[in-house]
Order: C-alpha cells, then sequence, then structure tokens
C-alpha cells in the first residue's frame, strides 16, 4: 500500500481569518495551510471502497434514513459541513445546482454537520438561509464523521449502490465560482451514474477541519450517545432474534440485562469475533473494537450503565434477513432436501444444479444460507464441465454423491463458500469468478453428524459482476499436507509456501485450520528482498472462520514466496482437543483431523487494471444488465 509522509502541523496567522476562533489550534498531522490559497488543507492519503453497509442516522427534522435503502434509488453524496466555515458557506449556491442537476437520477444528497457545537436549531435556520432542497443531520458525537473519515468542512463523499464510499474529497479545485477547472465530485458523480470508471477518486480537502469532543475520564458514558452506535455496528448483525448467537442485544433494555458479558467479552476481545492481529494488516471487513470503543462500554458497565437523552438514540437498524448482501441476481438450491444420518464419519455430499445462461458470468459475491446449522460445517460451490460429477452422482444411490479428499473432477473454477462466522464479500470491482455459461454447478456439504436425524436443504445466491469484460479471479494455495502433530505437543509448528506464478494484485487471504490450531502468520517475502507481512493470528478459533479482504490490493510481483507458520496444541490442556487422551493428528478432511492452509486471493496484473477497476487496456463501457 502506498502511503503519503505525515505533513507537519502548521499554524500561521491566515488561519484566523478563515476559521472561528475556536478552531484556531494546530490539529492533526496531515493538516496544513496551501501555499498559494491561504487555506487549511487535508493532505492525508486517503483510499476508498470502505463499506458503511446499515448505516443509520437521523435528520434534524426527524427522519429516519437507512443507507441501504437509499442506495437502491441511486448514488448518495454526503456533503460535511459547518454553519460557521466560511469555505463551506462558498458552497451553498452550487451544491443546489448539483441537487437540481442530478435528482432525475435518483441522486440524494445529505448536509452533515459534525463539530460538537452545532445545534439542531443553527443548522435548521442555515439550512432555510441557503435553501438547501436536501436534507440537513446533526452528526452528535461524530459518529459519522468517524465512520466515513470526515476530518474537513466542505468534504463531500459520493457512495454507490453497494453502501461503498467510491469519491472522497474536494467537491471542486477552487472556492471561487469562476475559476474552477475540475468539477471533482461532479466528474465521479457523472462516471459513476454512467458506469464508467472513477478515474480521481481522492482528493485533498480544504476550508475547516471538523471539531468533535474528547471524552474525558470524568465525563458520563450513556446508551444513547456512545454504546447504542457501536453495539449496533459491530454486535447486532448477531445478537439479535432468529440469528446465531445466544442472546439478543437490540436495545437498552437488553443492553444492561447482558451488561456483564459484553464488557467482559469485548475486554478479553473474544467478541466481536474477529481474529486478525490488528499490527498486520488492514481490511476492509474488520469486525473488531478499538481500544477507545472498549473503554467506552468498561466506563458504562461501571458508571451503572446510564441511559443519556431518549432523543439522541439512533435510528434501530433493519436488516435484510433472507439475504443480508442485497437480493441476489441468482438463487439456487440443493436439487431436494438430504438426510443426515445421526451416527458415522463426517460426510462430505455433493449436489449438482445444472446451469446453463447464454453467456458466460462472473460472480463477484456469493452469499450462502446453510439449510441446517446443527449440521452443516462449511460449504464450498464448485464449477464443473467435464461431466464428471455427474457420473460420480449416477454411481451413488440418494440425492449426489459422498467423496473424502477432493471433489472427483477439475474444477473449471470455484465460485466460494461459506464456513462458521463468514459473510459474503465481494471480489475487485471488474472482477469476479468465471461462471460457464453451461455447466454444473457442484455444492460441497460437509456435515456433521449430530447424534440426531437431521435434514438440510441448502441455498445460496450468486452476484454477477456488471462490468462488460470482467477479470478472472485466481486462487493460490500455500498448503502443507504432509505432518503429524505428535500427542503432548503443546507448540507444534508447521510451515508452508507457495510462488506467486505471475505479476497480482492480493485482494483477500483466508487462513484455515482445525480445532488444535493455534496461531498463523503469512508473509511475503519479495523478489526485491523486502518482506510484506500479510496477516497474523494469534489466537485461532475454529468456530469463527472468514475471508481477510484488504482494504488496498496487495502488489505481488511474480517470484514472491508466500512463507506461513502455523503452531498447534496437541496436548490435554487444550480444551478444543477432539482426542482425549491426545493421539496423533495429520492432514485430513475430517473436523478432527487438521489441515494448514492460506488461501490466496489473486487478479493478475496483466489483466486488472486496478486505476480504473477494470479489464487492463479495455475501453471503459456501460454495465450489464443482468437477466433473471
Amino acid at each position: 500500500m502506498n502511503t503519503r509522509s505525515c505533513l507537519v502541523s502548521v499554524c500561521v496567522s491566515v488561519v484566523v481569518l478563515l476559521l472561528p476562533a475556536s478552531n484556531a489550534k494546530c490539529e492533526e498531522s496531515s493538516k496544513q495551510v496551501r501555499s498559494g490559497y491561504n487555506l487549511l488543507t487535508d493532505e492525508k492519503a486517503v483510499e476508498v471502497g470502505q463499506s458503511l453497509k446499515g448505516l443509520a442516522f437521523t435528520t434534524v427534522d426527524g427522519e429516519a434514513v437507512y443507507l441501504n435503502e437509499v442506495v437502491q434509488d441511486g448514488p448518495v453524496v454526503f456533503i460535511f459541513s459547518s454553519t460557521v466555515c466560511p469555505l463551506a458557506k462558498r458552497y451553498t449556491s452550487r451544491l443546489n445546482r448539483m441537487q437540481e442537476d442530478f435528482v432525475r437520477d435518483g441522486v440524494r444528497m445529505f448536509a452533515v454537520f459534525a463539530n460538537s457545537d452545532e445545534t439542531d436549531e443553527g443548522i435548521t435556520d442555515y439550512r432555510d438561509r441557503a435553501k438547501f432542497p436536501f436534507p440537513c443531520v446533526r452528526d452528535r458525537h461524530g459518529y459519522l464523521a468517524k465512520r466515513f473519515g470526515a476530518t474537513m468542512t466542505p468534504q463531500a463523499f459520493l457512495i454507490d449502490q453497494h453502501s461503498a464510499i467510491r469519491y472522497r474529497g474536494a467537491i471542486d479545485d477552487n472556492r471561487y465560482e469562476n475559476r474552477v477547472k475540475e468539477t471533482h465530485l461532479r466528474t465521479a458523480l457523472t462516471d459513476l451514474l454512467a458506469d464508467r470508471p472513477i478515474t480521481v477518486t481522492s482528493t485533498s480537502s480544504m476550508g475547516c477541519s471538523i471539531h468533535l469532543d474528547e471524552i474525558r475520564e470524568d465525563d458520563q458514558v450513556t446508551y444513547s450517545g456512545h454504546v447504542a452506535r457501536i453495539l449496533q455496528d459491530k454486535c447486532q448483525s448477531c445478537h439479535r432474534e432468529g440469528q446465531i448467537a445466544p442472546f439478543a442485544i437490540e436495545d437498552y433494555d437488553d443492553a444492561v440485562r447482558w451488561r456483564t458479558e459484553i464488557a467482559a467479552y469485548t475486554e478479553s476481545r473474544v467478541m466481536p469475533p474477529w481474529k486478525a492481529s490488528p499490527s498486520v494488516g488492514h481490511f476492509s471487513n474488520d469486525l473488531s473494537l478499538s481500544d477507545s470503543e472498549i473503554d467506552l462500554i468498561a466506563r458504562w458497565v461501571e458508571q451503572d450503565t446510564p441511559l443519556g437523552n431518549a432523543t439522541e438514540l439512533p435510528p434501530p437498524p433493519r436488516y435484510n434477513d433472507l439475504w443480508p448482501a442485497g437480493t441476489p441476481d441468482l438463487v439456487l438450491s440443493m436439487p431436494e432436501p438430504y438426510t443426515i444420518a445421526p451416527e458415522g464419519e463426517d460426510d462430505y455430499r455433493h449436489f449438482i444444479i445444472p446451469y446453463e445462461a447464454d453467456q458466460d458470468r462472473f460472480v463477484e459475491a456469493i452469499d450462502v444460507r446453510p439449510g441446517n446449522r446443527n449440521t452443516v460445517h462449511h460449504v464450498i460451490v464448485y464449477v464443473d464441465t467435464s461431466g464428471k460429477a455427474r457420473q460420480l452422482d449416477a454411481q451413488d444411490p440418494g440425492p449426489g454423491y459422498t467423496r473424502f479428499g477432493d471433489v472427483g473432477f477439475d474444477p473449471a473454477s470455484m465460485l466460494g463458500g461459506w464456513a462458521p462466522g463468514m459473510q459474503p464479500i465481494r471480489t475487485p470491482l471488474g472482477s469476479g469468478q468465471w461462471l460457464p455459461k453451461k455447466c454444473d454447478i457442484v455444492v460441497q456439504v460437509h456435515y456433521y453428524r449430530t447424534g440426531f436425524e437431521e435434514q438440510d436443504q441448502t441455498q445460496f445466491g450468486l452476484y454477477f459482476s456488471k462490468a462488460e469484460a470482467p477479470v478472472p479471479t485466481r486462487m493460490q494455495l500455500a498448503i502443507n499436507h504432509d505432518f503429524i502433530i505428535p500427542p503432548g505437543s503443546e507448540n507444534y509448528q508447521v510451515e508452508a509456501e507457495c510462488r506467486i506464478r505471475n505479476d497480482s494484485f492480493l485482494y483477500g487471504i483466508t487462513p484455515h485450520m482445525h480445532l488444535i490450531g493455534e496461531t498463523m502468520s503469512v508473509v511475503a517475502h519479495l523478489p526485491d528482498g523486502k518482506t510484506l507481512p500479510l496477516i497474523e493470528i494469534d489466537d485461532w478459533d475454529f468456530n469463527w472462520q472468514t475471508m481477510y479482504r484488504y482494504r488496498d490490493l496487495q502488489h505481488l510481483p511474480a517470484g514472491t514466496i508466500v512463507k506461513l507458520k502455523a503452531t498447534f496444541d496437541n496436548s490435554e490442556a487444550n480444551p478444543n482437543n477432539p482426542h482425549d487422551p491426545p493421539q496423533p493428528i495429520g492432514w485430513g478432511e475430517k473436523t478432527t483431523d487438521e489441515m494448514c492452509i492460506a488461501f490466496l486471493n489473486l487478479v493478475h496484473e496483466s489483466e486488472y487494471d486496478p486505476e480504473t477497476q477494470s479489464r487492463r487496456g479495455a475501453t471503459p463501457g456501460k454495465q450489464l444488465t443482468i437477466a433473471k
């Protein structure tokens, strides 16, 4: 990842002419007064692509807004503004014209006021004087500013249909309307509406810095002002009725009832379930809590769980329990229910779904819905173009066929899968897993035996890339299947490696071990002698597995050696050891066997252009409309 050197913050007297008196102080080191403009500028290098899925807020008029619903009608623009910042005021007419120009395209705009000294009355008066035709939002406690990474006013954020940030920065390049040469926001919005790659995704913002009140040690921490948002963002997707978590924390009463567990599990970092160490890698699907968030929860419990001002409560989240990633382009299901006997070895059953379409497609995400979570251990979806899977099915009575060790054919593609803890993750924009127009989709389901007769009919939804010429994603494995972990060994080390064959961009990594895995670290050794740490897991948990999706593409030149080191605890003291007394454990498909793999998700540099987010050398064009 390219990073820009931090710039020394400078306090110059001219800033006082542009900022309110309370703002005339040195802020973060990424801000300086830009020569020739005499304006405070945020020079911090910022990557876009962050997901804001699940974001909800309330306007000053009391309207509850759910971003996941709003983006279905078209792109959404957020402008962080201020009732006192001189430069923000200069943009009122320009913003009004922009809303008028794009409203017919389904574009919605919101003005967000995040400074701690803003009031509902002041914002409403400002809106009326500015004649804003779009809603205004008072960002209490700076929640939205923190979620967006907003630092300045005015500062624009453009959000696409997947609730992802596609542009971040200045509205245009000059405070004077007649001197504008680059209309950054308007250009990005026009490109997004035309389904073209956004060529400039991030620019420096000029104006006034955003000021948020810091919570002091003697301040009261409240549910409405601080804790509710943390629980909504990081906990409630699982901790609500009908979901996988053992209890719900959907409102204040729930949070008070489970306050001891919430404080203890967050302090120990058992929850939320995020196993990657924060010291290695930056991931877009990071569920972990920051130190400050954990501290807020602990202080709230210590202060006897005050509710705070009920009018500050955020809107309760709305969830799509059927398909959390949104309505799929295609929903497929196992052809018929399958019965799992109560006893015996784990069952690796393969079910065939014939598929035929008018053209090849590329799958950018898959969402698996296990039909019976009591017995489904994991699901992997393959593509077969050889016909061998059908032959195996014909030889095995009942639905599908059972096979351990492999699938019985050479897969043309792997569309994705599911394991406990995994959420749907998209491939880089303009890429996807290849799905030939005529093939068999083979669904491998690993079933536990529960001691009871179980039935399952798993479903999955496919999300197709809309790019005209999607780039196929690739996979390489750092894998070792030649090891035996002796009984009694508490820190047995297993290593693996692979050589990157083509200049590539790494966008995701999936570590995989079984029950007695303890730690795993993966490091890329580049051809120039440098090393790039990719992931580090210090406390492996078999029950919480996921693809770790990098926030920025990681460049791995051809010849890079990716090395994996893992440790296993096969002692009696390990509560996760499936054998009592311990037994030698080696590679195997059963849950009680072990594995040692890092799956590397790649796109080849010769095919994929990260600047245009499309096939290298292709002429950007309209996206495809996928027939359901």
